[in-house]
């Protein structure tokens, strides 16, 4: 416990030193413990609700990472489990969250804001920055509250599932096998009959490509397109055209000191009394040198002498100076900011022990001078002048698009933006705009695609947004024979190909269990046949689904052991184990044994948060409400 916290305070004062000083910041804590704004709930779970708007955020990312990865529209059936899945993963996220809230897990506003100012993707020059917060957070389609809502909850489930983790149980039985199931390695022995080799072996008439296209005609359309106009409004060639004045730079930051200098800091010293085995006899030694502290006695003298902070009882309990948030415990720093300078407080109970502390000084924040925040000050004003000029840009652009009857062109003319043109758009996208399945939507919706109207805005990406009119519509049309003769020729040969290679395979597998040898086997068909004496289960020099399956293989005995497979690759393995040797662990290093049982309990303490959710989840009264894509959406 003592070098815990002298560890801590070590850090402390290191940060101090080097001049890490967080900026005070203020949050819309307000209204945050309420949850989300009021509506359609897309579930209940014990009362609470599950916002629909939460559903079909998590359910449109899902899609929308799927759509992107394929290029192509995500099929009725997926979805459907996507929003299966997604409902259910908030049902279990609410039963666990309301478990959390019952069994006392809190998350201070402190610790909050200092997980937020400590994220670098909200800081500017190493420093939190709330313009670029909120920027981040809106381009996100978060509101600050909801953010705010989600990180408290995710870091109190987080300090429980921490707390499961390091305490899960097991046995020093269940260590060593651990031990002997990680460390295992296995002599092995095996070839691959690749579907390659077998490419020059087999042939493909006309008859099959021809029987092939006319049972798979559909399989070979051309895809449903569009011809397109749109006007692209792009942020970062306005900002490249942005420039900002160091008069404004020089304005802002002289009506915004508050924003450049860091928080009051207090120096102070401190006596610790480490509870032991005692804690009512701790209580009692530090409310003693507290009266002899209130009677004239030297702090320092009685820090060096009684103080269990070895680390700073030499020093006379000397701690250095701390910003808000870098004290040892909520308590410490309470009592700490309460006290003038010069100020003794009466012993302070923290999870180290009793503190009994002095405030030695107070300092302002050492503030930034415009020199140093010159260039960050510009740059956050041309971004921000950009992202002004931008949103204006867009907002007019909405509005003409919406009232031209004549296409994009008079209003690409009004605006002095130029007219691009997209001469081929699928479902799948097009060669000049961003793929997103919005846009795809937009562009075959009824309005653009048949009504013929210009779209509204639509957000390609961050800092990009189009509105596109469609010109020329082309339904899909079956592909002549010509056009696909090479692709089938091609599948039908891989097919052809790894068929000869399972039989090939297996061939030989039949031969080795009735006795064949299996080099000469092996150099008859000109294949390597491998052996391996220490393969470990994450070696990469064998393919995955063959690692898994010698793994899986039972213990060598007194049969021949070998046994086949095709694998993802499409090669066929003929493979067998000739030796398994445990792990040990007079192996593993002391570190690494450490880092082992670390692993092991997590395992564990992951196994009984499942089931401890499984069993809140099944106790928990859940009603989820249909129709949310159309179809049913249930928990299993």
């Amino acid at each position: 416990m003592l070098q815990i916290i002298r560890d801590k305070f070590t850090g402390w004062v290191a940060a101090i030193i080097l001049g890490v000083v967080a900026l005070a910041l203020v949050l819309t804590f307000g209204n945050v413990d309420t949850g989300f704004l009021p509506g359609s709930p897309a579930a209940s779970v014990n009362g609470d609700d599950i916002p629909l708007s939460e559903f079909r955020r998590i359910y449109n990312q899902q899609r929308s990472q799927w759509e992107q990865t394929y290029r192509t529209q995500i099929p009725a059936e997926l979805a459907e489990n996507i929003a299966n899945s997604a409902i259910q993963t908030l049902v279990r996220n609410k039963v666990l969250t309301q478990h959390v809230e019952e069994q006392g897990y809190r998350v201070s506003d402190a610790e909050v804001i200092r997980m937020i100012e400590q994220n670098p993707a909200f800081q500017v020059g190493g420093s939190f920055s709330r313009p670029a917060y909120k920027d981040l957070l809106r381009s996100q389609g978060l509101s600050e509250q909801l953010y705010e809502y989600d990180l408290r909850h995710g870091m109190e489930i987080n300090q429980f599932v921490e707390g499961i983790g390091y305490t899960a149980f097991y046995t020093p039985a269940e260590f060593r096998r651990y031990i002997e199931l990680d460390g295992e390695s296995r002599a092995v022995e095996y070839l691959l009959v690749s579907t390659e080799s077998q490419l020059d072996e087999t042939e493909v008439s006309e008859e099959e490509i021809t029987g092939f296209f006319a049972a798979n005609e559909g399989v070979f359309q051309t895809d449903e397109s569009v011809s397109l106009n749109y006007i692209e409004v792009n942020y970062d060639e306005i900002l490249a055209a942005t420039m900002a004045d160091e008069a404004d730079a020089l304005a802002y930051y002289e009506d915004n000191p508050d924003e450049f200098s860091g928080p009051a800091e207090r120096s102070a010293r401190h006596i610790l009394i480490a509870p032991g085995d005692d804690e009512l006899a701790a209580a009692g030694e530090a409310d003693e040198l507290y009266t002899r502290l209130l009677a004239g006695e030297d702090f320092t003298a009685l820090a060096a002498e009684y103080s269990d902070d070895t680390g700073t009882a030499g020093l006379g309990g000397e701690l250095g100076w701390f910003g808000p948030g870098d004290s040892p415990a909520p308590e410490f720093e309470e009592a700490l900011f309460a006290l003038a300078a010069g100020e003794v407080s009466a012993p302070v109970k923290s999870e180290y022990g009793f503190h009994i502390i002095r405030l030695d000084g107070i300092r302002d924040g050492a503030a930034r001078t415009f020199a140093e925040v010159r260039d960050e000050l510009l740059d956050r004003l041309r971004k921000d002048t950009a992202m002004d000029q931008y949103d204006e840009l867009l907002e007019e652009l909405d509005d003409r698009a919406l009232e031209s009857l004549a296409g994009l062109e008079p209003v690409a003319e009004a605006m002095g933006l130029t007219l691009g043109k997209v001469a081929e758009f699928t479902r799948n996208g097009g060669e000049q705009l961003v793929f997103t399945p919005e846009l795809v939507d937009t562009v075959f919706s009824i309005e653009v695609l048949e009504d013929g109207e210009n779209s509204r805005v639509i957000e390609t990406e961050e800092g990009r947004a189009v509105v596109v009119q469609v010109v020329e519509h082309r339904l899909p049309a079956t592909k002549s024979l010509d056009e696909v003769r090479e692709q089938i020729s091609v599948r039908l040969q891989g097919d052809a190909a790894a068929v000869a290679a399972a039989a090939a395979g297996e061939e030989l597998l039949a031969q080795l269990n009735a006795g064949g040898n299996a080099e000469t086997l092996a150099r008859e068909q000109r294949l390597e046949w491998i052996r391996a004496g220490d393969v470990k289960r994450a070696s990469p020099e064998i393919q995955p689904d063959l690692v898994a399956a010698l793994f899986a293989a039972p213990k060598p005995g007194g049969a021949a052991n070998y046994a086949g497979m095709v694998l993802a690759s499409r090669d066929y393995a003929v493979y067998r184990v000739t030796g398994v040797t445990p792990g040990k662990a007079g192996l593993y290093s002391l570190e690494d044994r450490d880092t082992r049982k670390q692993q092991l309990a997590q395992q564990i303490g992951a196994g009984q948060i499942t089931a401890l959710v499984e069993n809140l989840v099944n106790d928990a009264s859940v009603t989820v409400t249909s129709d949310l894509l159309g179809t049913e959406a249930n928990l299993p």
